[in-house]
């Protein structure tokens, strides 16, 4: 027992002891609470409700911040629910499979629309990039093989996804199978740019979409575009010869060590402008890359009394190598192609037929880290890389509750890369740290909230949310 010193009857003379009834449960509350308020405040959450109904929507954010908190294996998700969800709809693995086959694609695309006509997502500049996912099922139509990402020997479903360049929040997604290679199906996700509302709105891509047949399709639809090149292709090399020698000035400086130029010309068949730039920090990494492969190789071959046809082609690429017909060789160094090979290093271009600056223009195409930093957390957090599905209607539906997390993740790394909170750097850091409000509620219904820590404010300010709503939502009943 607490023995009271005579403090407490100086202060507390005569006032009655309420002692409380049994504990019924704890629940560790922040994160999901964090999670709710930001889906609240973005107004997904009244666009799911539009579009699937209230009930759903709830389940769907119970999923999506399940996702977002801890991963893509639902086995767990009713032990999640009683000790980190208080007023969120309750999942076990059975009611998810069976929301996941729920969620269709008419209700999809109703939310898509409305998500982006809301006021929360009106992008002028998106960014478009794909990723797969592979899985070990065969009831998925769309799982085929094709080029891995991840280096898995497993069949694969492809993501294509839109994110706001502004905003950095996915906008759109649509799945598709996974022989088909990026370039192949740029017409195809453009087919739903009108159906979605998008208009006058330019799109930042990787060098995995330029080719001749895109940049055809990109002039001959009115889209504007900024597209990497890859400086390995003909066109790129020959802007970057016109520029070389006086790209390296004050007057070309753009930020840090970054100097830039532009040519203006026909380029995979089409009118536009190549935006050529030059970083010699990077020229010198890529330059030490190379002779370290090279260094290597040359010690490997020296070592080796026979080498096979399969050897021979690998070691080709930096070697002249002369290959006897009992497997013997000998080998000396190519150094007219480890030139050429690192001739172009430093060196990165940007097709477009926008009117902008260089500084604009690379300043829009780098804030397309966060499309590449978003698939990141939604494939490697939890394993969200494997499906763990098995058929097509419940992978679609969860690939959505997964777009739902992936709003939420996207908006954390934004806030938590600018707020600069000590010790918090990450998304996991950030719940973990949330984690520790508990919500003790005891028989009867009465509750009870620790009181909330220095390092939790600063993390509710950050995200704009006021600490008397979390007081006022875990309050006693």
């Amino acid at each position: 027992m607490l023995i009271p010193n005579d403090n407490y009857y100086v202060h507390f003379a005569g006032h009655e002891v309420e002692t409380l009834p049994c504990i019924d449960s704890v629940h560790s509350i922040g994160a999901a609470f964090l999670v709710g308020c930001l889906l609240t405040d973005l107004s997904v959450l009244d666009v799911l409700a539009e579009s699937f109904g209230a009930s759903k929507a709830d389940a769907i954010v119970t999923a999506g911040t399940y996702m977002a908190c801890k991963g893509n294996v639902f086995e767990h998700v009713a032990d999640w629910c009683e000790t980190s969800a208080l007023h969120e709809t309750s999942l076990t693995s059975q009611k998810a499979s069976s929301l996941f086959s729920s969620i269709t694609h008419a209700g999809r695309m109703c939310f898509f629309k409305q998500w982006i006509g809301s006021q929360k997502c009106q992008p002028k500049y998106l960014a478009y990039d794909v990723t797969s996912f592979s899985s070990y099922a065969t009831g998925i139509a769309e799982a085929e093989w094709g080029y891995n990402r991840d280096r898995d020997k497993l069949p694969q479903i492809n993501l294509g996804c839109y994110i706001c360049e502004e905003s950095g929040m996915p906008v759109f997604y649509v799945t598709y199978p996974g022989s088909i290679v990026d370039k192949s199906h740029l017409p195809y996700m453009m087919a739903y740019n009108a159906d979605l509302g998008i208009e006058d709105i330019g799109f930042v891509m990787d060098m995995g979409f330029c080719s001749t047949a895109n940049l055809n399709f990109m002039h001959s639809s009115n889209y504007r575009y900024i597209i990497t090149a890859d400086p390995r292709h003909k066109a790129p090399r020959a802007a970057i010869d016109e520029v070389r020698n006086g790209i390296v000035s004050m007057r070309n400086h753009i930020s840090h060590n970054t100097y830039g130029r532009s040519v203006h010309g026909r380029f995979y068949g089409v009118r536009a402008t190549m935006h050529i730039y030059y970083d010699p920090d990077k020229a010198d990494h890529q330059h030490q890359d190379i002779y370290r492969t090279v260094e290597s190789q040359d010690e490997t071959l020296g070592q080796k009394q026979q080498i096979t046809q399969r050897e021979f082609k690998k070691y080709s690429t930096f070697f002249v190598i002369k290959r006897n017909k009992d497997g013997t060789f000998t080998y000396s160094r190519n150094y007219d192609k480890i030139d050429q090979a690192s001739r172009n290093h430093g060196f990165f271009c940007l097709l477009t037929n926008m009117n902008l600056q260089n500084s604009e223009i690379l300043a829009l195409y780098r804030r397309k880290d966060t499309i590449e930093k978003g698939f990141d957390e939604l494939k490697n957090h939890g394993e969200q890389k494997r499906m763990h599905t098995h058929n097509s209607s419940t992978t679609e539906g969860k690939m959505f509750c997964a777009f739902i997390s992936l709003i939420v993740i996207s908006v954390m790394n934004k806030v938590i890369h600018n707020a600069k909170i000590k010790n918090i750097r990450s998304k996991g850091a950030t719940f973990s740290e949330m984690d520790k409000i508990k919500v003790v509620t005891f028989e009867g219904g009465k509750r009870l909230m620790n009181p909330v820590t220095k390092t939790q404010r600063t993390i509710l300010k950050a995200f704009e949310i006021d600490e008397e709503r979390l007081k006022n939502m875990y309050k006693y009943k």
